[in-house]
């Protein structure tokens, strides 16, 4: 934990904190406000999770639903751009955390689920197996996926693409299915226990 950032790792985390002072081309001053775990609720409720850490949680539109409409006991919310802006909905239930999925810094097997929307392509593929591993250390029941496999349309005000890894389904499944093993892939997203 509290690895040295990469001069890579560095620019990204600079370029997320630049995109969260001032928005994208395509929608200043409100990136990572969706809720894009909404459709998975059903398969969550079923999985009774008394601890869930969203990774990339954004502005915590999801970690919000989670604490005040499914009543998850403990919910954690981690982000390398908003949490260090203030720039999330304030909720005193929910654990913020200012990380990167690559050095989590939460004791090992002391999450049940860790969920993540549209977070992980925007991640440096060179990290992407450490992240899979940092995953696999901390939750001790599953994962809620959704990956976006495709360029994203918004560029960051300099220009810059906002998906780091873009990859088949597969690719990620069989990154995944080194410390997880997949259950279902359900709409956009995919389910694992470990």
């Amino acid at each position: 934990m509290n690895k040295q950032l990469s001069e890579r790792q560095q620019h990204e985390l600079d370029k997320y904190l630049d995109v969260f002072d001032k928005g994208t081309t395509g929608t200043p001053g409100v990136y990572a406000h969706k809720n894009w775990g909404s459709g998975i609720y059903d398969h969550i409720i079923k999985a009774k999770p008394d601890s869930i850490l969203d990774i990339g949680c954004g502005m915590g539109v999801f970690v919000n639903e989670m604490d005040k409409q499914l009543k998850i006991p403990n919910v954690y919310g981690l982000d390398i751009a908003s949490v260090k802006t203030g720039k999330y909905h304030k909720n005193d239930s929910i654990t913020w955390i200012d990380a990167m999925a690559h050095d989590i810094p939460l004791e090992d097997n002391s999450i049940e689920y860790i969920t993540s929307f549209d977070c992980l392509e925007h991640c440096l593929s060179e990290d992407i197996d450490t992240i899979v591993d940092e995953f696999a250390r901390v939750c001790t029941k599953g994962l809620f996926l959704s990956i976006a496999y495709r360029q994203a349309n918004e560029r960051t005000f300099n220009g810059e693409v906002m998906h780091m890894t873009v990859e088949e389904e597969q690719w990620w499944i069989e990154k995944f299915e080194k410390r997880f093993k997949l259950v279902e892939v359900y709409n956009t997203y995919l389910i694992f226990n470990k």
